[in-house]
Protein backbone atom coordinates (compact mmCIF):
# COMPACT_ATOMS: atom_id res chain seq x y z
CA UNK A 1 0.00 0.00 0.00
CA UNK A 2 1.32 3.40 -0.84
CA UNK A 3 0.27 7.02 -0.73
CA UNK A 4 0.76 8.79 -4.02
CA UNK A 5 -1.35 11.10 -6.16
CA UNK A 6 -4.45 9.39 -7.53
CA UNK A 7 -4.74 9.68 -11.30
CA UNK A 8 -8.49 10.27 -11.20
CA UNK A 9 -9.58 13.90 -11.06
CA UNK A 10 -13.34 13.39 -11.38
CA UNK A 11 -14.99 14.87 -8.32
CA UNK A 12 -11.68 15.72 -6.62
CA UNK A 13 -11.90 18.24 -3.74
CA UNK A 14 -12.07 21.91 -4.58
CA UNK A 15 -14.60 24.70 -4.34
CA UNK A 16 -16.90 23.90 -1.43
CA UNK A 17 -14.47 21.56 0.37
CA UNK A 18 -10.89 22.33 1.29
CA UNK A 19 -8.78 19.54 2.73
CA UNK A 20 -6.53 20.24 5.71
CA UNK A 21 -2.87 19.39 5.14
CA UNK A 22 -3.21 16.16 7.13
CA UNK A 23 -5.35 14.59 4.38
CA UNK A 24 -3.10 12.69 1.98
CA UNK A 25 -3.83 11.11 -1.43
CA UNK A 26 -3.73 7.33 -1.30
CA UNK A 27 -3.31 4.57 -3.87
CA UNK A 28 -4.07 0.92 -3.18
CA UNK A 29 -1.10 -1.23 -4.18
CA UNK A 30 -0.43 -4.70 -2.80
CA UNK A 31 3.08 -5.93 -3.50
CA UNK A 32 3.69 -8.75 -5.95
CA UNK A 33 5.58 -10.59 -3.21
CA UNK A 34 2.46 -10.60 -1.06
CA UNK A 35 0.29 -11.72 -3.97
CA UNK A 36 2.71 -14.56 -4.73
CA UNK A 37 2.65 -15.66 -1.10
CA UNK A 38 -1.14 -15.77 -1.20
CA UNK A 39 -1.05 -17.93 -4.33
CA UNK A 40 1.37 -20.31 -2.66
CA UNK A 41 -0.85 -20.64 0.39
CA UNK A 42 -3.90 -21.30 -1.78
CA UNK A 43 -2.12 -24.03 -3.74
CA UNK A 44 -0.93 -25.73 -0.55
CA UNK A 45 -4.32 -25.55 1.19
CA UNK A 46 -6.26 -28.82 1.05
CA UNK A 47 -10.02 -29.14 0.78
CA UNK A 48 -11.36 -32.11 2.74
CA UNK A 49 -13.34 -34.81 0.99
CA UNK A 50 -17.07 -35.07 0.65
CA UNK A 51 -19.20 -35.81 3.67
CA UNK A 52 -22.89 -35.59 4.39
CA UNK A 53 -22.63 -32.13 5.94
CA UNK A 54 -20.76 -30.45 3.06
CA UNK A 55 -22.55 -32.31 0.26
CA UNK A 56 -26.18 -32.62 1.31
CA UNK A 57 -28.11 -34.75 -1.21
CA UNK A 58 -30.86 -32.12 -1.49
CA UNK A 59 -28.33 -29.56 -2.75
CA UNK A 60 -28.93 -27.16 0.13
CA UNK A 61 -26.57 -25.29 2.47
CA UNK A 62 -28.59 -26.12 5.59
CA UNK A 63 -25.48 -27.37 7.36
CA UNK A 64 -23.00 -24.90 5.90
CA UNK A 65 -21.01 -24.19 2.78
CA UNK A 66 -21.04 -26.82 0.06
CA UNK A 67 -17.70 -28.38 -0.78
CA UNK A 68 -18.17 -28.20 -4.55
CA UNK A 69 -18.60 -24.40 -4.45
CA UNK A 70 -15.38 -24.01 -2.46
CA UNK A 71 -13.49 -26.27 -4.87
CA UNK A 72 -14.53 -24.08 -7.80
CA UNK A 73 -13.92 -20.81 -5.93
CA UNK A 74 -10.42 -21.97 -4.97
CA UNK A 75 -9.70 -22.78 -8.62
CA UNK A 76 -10.96 -19.38 -9.77
CA UNK A 77 -8.88 -17.52 -7.16
CA UNK A 78 -5.76 -19.48 -8.12
CA UNK A 79 -6.14 -19.45 -11.90
CA UNK A 80 -8.37 -16.58 -13.02
CA UNK A 81 -8.89 -13.94 -10.34
CA UNK A 82 -6.95 -10.72 -10.90
CA UNK A 83 -6.39 -8.67 -7.74
CA UNK A 84 -4.83 -5.86 -9.76
CA UNK A 85 -8.16 -5.30 -11.49
CA UNK A 86 -9.73 -4.84 -8.05
CA UNK A 87 -7.06 -2.28 -7.22
CA UNK A 88 -7.85 -0.47 -10.46
CA UNK A 89 -11.53 -0.34 -9.55
CA UNK A 90 -10.75 1.19 -6.17
CA UNK A 91 -8.15 3.58 -7.57
CA UNK A 92 -10.52 4.78 -10.29
CA UNK A 93 -11.97 6.99 -7.56
CA UNK A 94 -10.06 9.53 -5.48
CA UNK A 95 -8.63 7.83 -2.39
CA UNK A 96 -7.28 9.51 0.71
CA UNK A 97 -6.11 8.91 4.25
CA UNK A 98 -6.48 11.19 7.24
CA UNK A 99 -5.66 11.04 10.95
CA UNK A 100 -8.91 11.06 12.94
CA UNK A 101 -9.46 11.18 16.73
CA UNK A 102 -10.72 7.98 18.36
CA UNK A 103 -11.55 9.60 21.71
CA UNK A 104 -11.67 12.96 23.44
CA UNK A 105 -8.09 12.47 24.69
CA UNK A 106 -6.67 13.27 21.28
CA UNK A 107 -5.54 9.75 20.31
CA UNK A 108 -5.73 9.28 16.55
CA UNK A 109 -5.81 6.55 13.92
CA UNK A 110 -5.52 6.85 10.14
CA UNK A 111 -8.76 6.40 8.20
CA UNK A 112 -8.72 5.60 4.48
CA UNK A 113 -11.67 6.82 2.43
CA UNK A 114 -13.06 7.24 -1.05
CA UNK A 115 -14.04 10.84 -1.65
CA UNK A 116 -16.02 11.91 -4.70
CA UNK A 117 -16.68 15.61 -4.26
CA UNK A 118 -19.15 17.65 -6.26
CA UNK A 119 -18.40 21.14 -7.51
CA UNK A 120 -22.04 22.02 -6.84
CA UNK A 121 -22.15 24.45 -3.87
CA UNK A 122 -25.49 22.95 -2.82
CA UNK A 123 -24.29 19.34 -2.87
CA UNK A 124 -25.36 17.25 0.12
CA UNK A 125 -22.52 15.38 1.88
CA UNK A 126 -23.35 11.66 2.21
CA UNK A 127 -21.13 9.28 4.16
CA UNK A 128 -21.55 5.58 3.31
CA UNK A 129 -20.87 3.05 6.05
CA UNK A 130 -20.25 -0.61 5.20
CA UNK A 131 -20.77 -3.60 7.43
CA UNK A 132 -19.27 -7.05 8.02
CA UNK A 133 -18.07 -8.86 5.97
CA UNK A 134 -18.31 -5.82 3.75
CA UNK A 135 -15.91 -3.07 2.78
CA UNK A 136 -15.68 -0.03 0.52
CA UNK A 137 -15.89 -2.50 -2.39
CA UNK A 138 -19.66 -2.75 -1.98
CA UNK A 139 -20.06 0.94 -2.84
CA UNK A 140 -18.05 0.87 -6.08
CA UNK A 141 -20.95 -0.22 -8.34
CA UNK A 142 -23.14 2.53 -6.85
CA UNK A 143 -20.42 5.16 -7.29
CA UNK A 144 -19.80 4.00 -10.85
CA UNK A 145 -23.46 4.42 -11.74
CA UNK A 146 -23.54 7.91 -10.25
CA UNK A 147 -20.33 8.78 -12.08
CA UNK A 148 -22.00 7.83 -15.37
CA UNK A 149 -25.17 9.71 -14.47
CA UNK A 150 -23.24 12.86 -13.59
CA UNK A 151 -20.13 13.01 -15.79
CA UNK A 152 -19.95 16.71 -15.02
CA UNK A 153 -19.21 16.81 -11.30
CA UNK A 154 -20.76 20.28 -11.03
CA UNK A 155 -24.11 18.54 -11.54
CA UNK A 156 -23.55 15.86 -8.91
CA UNK A 157 -26.13 16.55 -6.16
CA UNK A 158 -24.05 15.01 -3.37
CA UNK A 159 -20.55 14.50 -2.10
CA UNK A 160 -19.90 10.73 -1.92
CA UNK A 161 -17.68 9.72 0.98
CA UNK A 162 -16.97 6.09 1.90
CA UNK A 163 -14.49 5.38 4.70
CA UNK A 164 -13.09 2.00 5.61
CA UNK A 165 -14.28 1.61 9.19
CA UNK A 166 -11.67 1.31 11.95
CA UNK A 167 -10.18 -2.18 11.88
CA UNK A 168 -11.31 -2.75 8.27
CA UNK A 169 -9.55 -2.48 4.92
CA UNK A 170 -6.91 0.21 4.69
CA UNK A 171 -7.89 2.02 7.89
CA UNK A 172 -6.02 1.49 11.14
CA UNK A 173 -7.47 -0.67 13.86
CA UNK A 174 -8.55 0.75 17.20
CA UNK A 175 -5.96 0.94 19.98
CA UNK A 176 -5.65 -2.24 22.06
CA UNK A 177 -5.92 -0.58 25.48
CA UNK A 178 -9.67 -1.13 25.92
CA UNK A 179 -12.83 -2.35 24.25
CA UNK A 180 -14.02 -0.15 21.39
CA UNK A 181 -17.50 -0.48 19.91
CA UNK A 182 -20.14 1.09 17.71
CA UNK A 183 -20.43 4.27 19.72
CA UNK A 184 -16.69 4.76 19.32
CA UNK A 185 -17.02 4.23 15.56
CA UNK A 186 -19.74 6.90 15.48
CA UNK A 187 -17.37 9.26 17.31
CA UNK A 188 -14.70 8.58 14.68
CA UNK A 189 -17.10 9.09 11.75
CA UNK A 190 -18.48 12.36 13.12
CA UNK A 191 -14.97 13.60 13.95
CA UNK A 192 -13.93 12.72 10.41
CA UNK A 193 -16.90 14.40 8.71
CA UNK A 194 -16.97 17.52 10.87
CA UNK A 195 -13.45 17.94 12.20
CA UNK A 196 -11.45 16.63 9.25
CA UNK A 197 -13.62 17.53 6.25
CA UNK A 198 -15.31 20.55 7.83
CA UNK A 199 -18.85 19.43 6.90
CA UNK A 200 -21.42 20.89 9.27
CA UNK A 201 -24.46 19.07 7.89
CA UNK A 202 -24.30 15.54 6.51
CA UNK A 203 -26.41 12.49 5.69
CA UNK A 204 -25.35 8.96 6.57
CA UNK A 205 -26.23 5.84 4.56
CA UNK A 206 -25.59 2.31 5.76
CA UNK A 207 -26.55 -1.32 6.01
CA UNK A 208 -25.54 -4.06 8.43
CA UNK A 209 -23.39 -2.58 11.22
CA UNK A 210 -23.23 0.59 9.14
CA UNK A 211 -26.94 1.06 9.88
CA UNK A 212 -26.30 0.75 13.61
CA UNK A 213 -23.55 3.36 13.44
CA UNK A 214 -25.92 5.53 11.38
CA UNK A 215 -28.51 5.37 14.14
CA UNK A 216 -25.96 6.34 16.78
CA UNK A 217 -24.93 9.30 14.63
CA UNK A 218 -28.53 10.39 14.07
CA UNK A 219 -29.33 9.99 17.75
CA UNK A 220 -26.30 11.71 19.26
CA UNK A 221 -24.55 14.00 16.81
CA UNK A 222 -26.04 17.33 15.83
CA UNK A 223 -24.28 17.63 12.47
CA UNK A 224 -25.82 14.37 11.22
CA UNK A 225 -29.16 15.65 9.92
CA UNK A 226 -30.55 12.54 8.23
CA UNK A 227 -30.16 8.78 8.05
CA UNK A 228 -30.89 6.48 5.09
CA UNK A 229 -30.59 2.78 5.91
CA UNK A 230 -31.37 -0.53 4.25
CA UNK A 231 -31.26 -2.60 7.45
CA UNK A 232 -33.07 -1.76 10.65
CA UNK A 233 -33.86 -4.68 12.97
CA UNK A 234 -35.94 -3.38 15.87
CA UNK A 235 -38.48 -5.09 18.16
CA UNK A 236 -42.23 -4.69 17.71
CA UNK A 237 -43.93 -1.87 19.60
CA UNK A 238 -45.61 -2.94 22.82
CA UNK A 239 -49.04 -4.40 22.10
CA UNK A 240 -48.46 -4.61 18.36
CA UNK A 241 -51.30 -6.32 16.49
CA UNK A 242 -49.64 -9.05 14.42
CA UNK A 243 -52.86 -9.62 12.44
CA UNK A 244 -52.14 -6.33 10.63
CA UNK A 245 -48.98 -7.66 8.99
CA UNK A 246 -48.88 -7.90 5.21
CA UNK A 247 -47.86 -11.09 3.45
CA UNK A 248 -44.49 -9.50 2.65
CA UNK A 249 -43.98 -8.70 6.31
CA UNK A 250 -44.87 -12.24 7.34
CA UNK A 251 -42.35 -13.66 4.88
CA UNK A 252 -39.81 -11.16 6.13
CA UNK A 253 -40.31 -12.24 9.73
CA UNK A 254 -39.96 -15.88 8.66
CA UNK A 255 -36.60 -15.03 7.09
CA UNK A 256 -35.59 -13.26 10.30
CA UNK A 257 -36.48 -16.40 12.26
CA UNK A 258 -34.31 -18.45 9.88
CA UNK A 259 -31.38 -16.11 10.42
CA UNK A 260 -31.66 -16.11 14.21
CA UNK A 261 -32.24 -19.86 14.52
CA UNK A 262 -30.15 -21.31 11.68
CA UNK A 263 -27.87 -18.61 10.31
CA UNK A 264 -26.36 -16.81 13.27
CA UNK A 265 -23.93 -19.36 14.75
CA UNK A 266 -21.06 -17.42 13.16
CA UNK A 267 -22.17 -14.29 15.05
CA UNK A 268 -22.19 -16.06 18.39
CA UNK A 269 -18.63 -17.17 17.71
CA UNK A 270 -17.60 -13.64 16.72
CA UNK A 271 -19.31 -12.26 19.83
CA UNK A 272 -18.02 -14.77 22.38
CA UNK A 273 -14.63 -15.92 21.03
CA UNK A 274 -13.43 -13.32 18.51
CA UNK A 275 -9.81 -13.78 19.57
CA UNK A 276 -9.78 -17.44 18.60
CA UNK A 277 -11.76 -16.87 15.43
CA UNK A 278 -9.52 -14.05 14.27
CA UNK A 279 -6.36 -16.04 14.87
CA UNK A 280 -7.73 -19.07 13.02
CA UNK A 281 -9.01 -17.19 9.97
CA UNK A 282 -5.79 -15.18 9.66
CA UNK A 283 -3.71 -18.29 9.01
CA UNK A 284 -5.12 -19.30 5.64
CA UNK A 285 -6.89 -17.53 2.75
CA UNK A 286 -8.93 -20.62 1.87
CA UNK A 287 -10.34 -20.85 5.40
CA UNK A 288 -11.28 -17.19 5.17
CA UNK A 289 -12.92 -17.77 1.79
CA UNK A 290 -15.08 -20.54 3.26
CA UNK A 291 -16.08 -18.48 6.30
CA UNK A 292 -16.98 -15.33 4.39
CA UNK A 293 -18.29 -17.02 1.24
CA UNK A 294 -21.06 -18.74 3.16
CA UNK A 295 -22.40 -15.37 4.33
CA UNK A 296 -22.56 -13.84 0.87
CA UNK A 297 -24.28 -16.91 -0.57
CA UNK A 298 -26.88 -17.05 2.21
CA UNK A 299 -27.53 -13.32 2.55
CA UNK A 300 -27.82 -12.18 -1.08
CA UNK A 301 -31.03 -12.45 -3.05
CA UNK A 302 -30.57 -15.17 -5.70
CA UNK A 303 -32.43 -12.87 -8.10
CA UNK A 304 -29.68 -10.23 -7.77
CA UNK A 305 -27.10 -12.38 -9.55
CA UNK A 306 -27.67 -14.57 -12.59
CA UNK A 307 -27.09 -18.26 -11.85
CA UNK A 308 -25.05 -18.65 -15.03
CA UNK A 309 -22.59 -21.48 -14.28
CA UNK A 310 -22.91 -25.16 -13.37
CA UNK A 311 -21.02 -27.16 -10.76
CA UNK A 312 -20.19 -30.87 -11.27
CA UNK A 313 -23.34 -31.89 -9.39
CA UNK A 314 -25.43 -29.86 -11.81
CA UNK A 315 -26.14 -27.12 -9.28
CA UNK A 316 -26.23 -23.61 -10.68
CA UNK A 317 -24.20 -20.74 -9.26
CA UNK A 318 -23.37 -17.14 -10.09
CA UNK A 319 -19.85 -16.54 -11.39
CA UNK A 320 -20.25 -12.78 -10.82
CA UNK A 321 -21.14 -13.29 -7.16
CA UNK A 322 -18.25 -15.72 -6.76
CA UNK A 323 -15.85 -13.08 -8.11
CA UNK A 324 -17.27 -10.44 -5.78
CA UNK A 325 -16.82 -12.81 -2.84
CA UNK A 326 -13.21 -13.55 -3.77
CA UNK A 327 -12.50 -9.82 -4.13
CA UNK A 328 -13.97 -9.14 -0.69
CA UNK A 329 -12.02 -11.98 0.91
CA UNK A 330 -8.82 -10.93 -0.86
CA UNK A 331 -9.21 -7.41 0.55
CA UNK A 332 -9.52 -8.75 4.09
CA UNK A 333 -6.62 -11.11 3.50
CA UNK A 334 -4.21 -8.65 1.92
CA UNK A 335 -4.87 -5.99 4.56
CA UNK A 336 -4.63 -8.51 7.41
CA UNK A 337 -7.78 -7.15 9.01
CA UNK A 338 -10.17 -10.04 9.52
CA UNK A 339 -9.15 -10.41 13.19
CA UNK A 340 -9.80 -6.71 13.89
CA UNK A 341 -13.23 -6.66 12.23
CA UNK A 342 -15.33 -8.62 14.73
CA UNK A 343 -15.75 -6.06 17.49
CA UNK A 344 -19.31 -5.08 16.58
CA UNK A 345 -20.67 -8.54 17.36
CA UNK A 346 -20.12 -8.27 21.10
CA UNK A 347 -22.79 -5.56 21.10
CA UNK A 348 -25.21 -6.95 18.57
CA UNK A 349 -25.91 -10.49 19.82
CA UNK A 350 -27.19 -11.91 23.08
CA UNK A 351 -24.80 -14.14 25.02
CA UNK A 352 -25.64 -16.63 27.78
CA UNK A 353 -29.29 -15.67 27.67
CA UNK A 354 -28.59 -11.98 28.25
CA UNK A 355 -29.98 -9.23 26.06
CA UNK A 356 -27.47 -7.59 23.73
CA UNK A 357 -25.89 -4.53 25.38
CA UNK A 358 -26.59 -2.40 22.33
CA UNK A 359 -29.42 -2.42 19.80
CA UNK A 360 -30.94 -0.19 17.17
CA UNK A 361 -33.91 0.45 19.47
CA UNK A 362 -31.55 2.11 21.95
CA UNK A 363 -30.77 4.79 19.38
CA UNK A 364 -34.07 6.20 18.08
CA UNK A 365 -33.69 8.89 15.44
CA UNK A 366 -36.55 11.30 15.94
CA UNK A 367 -37.49 14.82 14.77
CA UNK A 368 -35.92 17.13 13.86
CA UNK A 369 -33.67 14.40 12.43
CA UNK A 370 -35.03 12.59 9.37
CA UNK A 371 -34.92 8.90 8.47
CA UNK A 372 -35.29 7.02 5.19
CA UNK A 373 -35.63 3.27 4.84
CA UNK A 374 -35.08 1.09 1.79
CA UNK A 375 -36.66 -2.29 2.46
CA UNK A 376 -35.38 -5.39 0.64
CA UNK A 377 -37.20 -8.75 0.82
CA UNK A 378 -34.10 -10.95 1.13
CA UNK A 379 -32.53 -8.97 3.96
CA UNK A 380 -31.54 -11.26 6.85
CA UNK A 381 -33.99 -9.53 9.19
CA UNK A 382 -36.61 -7.67 7.12
CA UNK A 383 -38.53 -5.49 9.58
CA UNK A 384 -42.12 -4.20 9.23
CA UNK A 385 -42.53 -0.50 8.61
CA UNK A 386 -44.67 0.03 11.71
CA UNK A 387 -41.86 -1.27 13.91
CA UNK A 388 -39.26 1.03 12.34
CA UNK A 389 -41.59 4.02 12.66
CA UNK A 390 -41.65 3.48 16.43
CA UNK A 391 -37.95 4.39 16.57
CA UNK A 392 -37.66 6.78 13.62
CA UNK A 393 -38.92 10.04 12.21
CA UNK A 394 -39.56 8.13 9.00
CA UNK A 395 -40.10 10.53 6.09
CA UNK A 396 -39.08 8.18 3.26
CA UNK A 397 -39.97 4.52 2.66
CA UNK A 398 -39.04 2.51 -0.40
CA UNK A 399 -40.14 -1.14 -0.60
CA UNK A 400 -38.25 -3.13 -3.23
CA UNK A 401 -39.04 -6.42 -4.93
CA UNK A 402 -35.52 -7.80 -5.27
CA UNK A 403 -32.44 -7.50 -3.07
CA UNK A 404 -30.83 -8.77 0.09
CA UNK A 405 -28.35 -7.89 2.79
CA UNK A 406 -25.68 -6.49 0.45
CA UNK A 407 -28.10 -4.11 -1.21
CA UNK A 408 -25.47 -1.61 -2.40
CA UNK A 409 -23.65 -4.41 -4.20
CA UNK A 410 -26.73 -6.32 -5.35
CA UNK A 411 -28.95 -3.45 -6.49
CA UNK A 412 -26.75 -0.36 -7.06
CA UNK A 413 -29.23 1.20 -9.48
CA UNK A 414 -32.02 0.90 -6.95
CA UNK A 415 -29.82 2.43 -4.25
CA UNK A 416 -28.79 5.27 -6.56
CA UNK A 417 -32.42 6.17 -7.30
CA UNK A 418 -33.35 5.84 -3.65
CA UNK A 419 -30.52 8.13 -2.60
CA UNK A 420 -31.47 10.73 -5.21
CA UNK A 421 -35.12 10.65 -4.15
CA UNK A 422 -34.31 10.77 -0.44
CA UNK A 423 -32.10 13.82 -0.88
CA UNK A 424 -34.84 15.53 -2.91
CA UNK A 425 -37.31 14.90 -0.08
CA UNK A 426 -34.82 16.32 2.42
CA UNK A 427 -34.42 19.48 0.36
CA UNK A 428 -38.20 19.94 0.17
CA UNK A 429 -38.80 19.69 3.91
Amino acid sequence: MSSSTNASTWGSPSGTIKFPKEVAPFTVSISQEQLDRTQALLKLSPIPGECYENSLPDGSRKLGLRREWLVEAKRVWEEEFDWKSVESRINSFPNFTAPVPVNDKGEQINIQFLGVFSQNPNAVPVVFLHGWPGSILEFLPLFNLLKKSYPDSSQLPFHLIAPSLPGFGFSDQFPTDRNYGMEDVAFVVDSFMVGTLGLKNYVVQGGDIGSRIARVLGNRYEHCSAVLVNYSPVPPPEGFDFTTLSEKDKKGLERGDWFRNDGSAYAMMAASRPGTLGLALSTNPLALLAWVGEKYLDWTDPLSFAQDRTLPSGARYSRKLMEEIIASVALYWHTGKIHTSFYSYREAFALNGRAPPSSNAQFPVMAPKKVGMMWFPYEVIPTPRAWIEKYSNLIFWREEEVGGHFAQLEQPGVLARGLEDFVKVLQQK
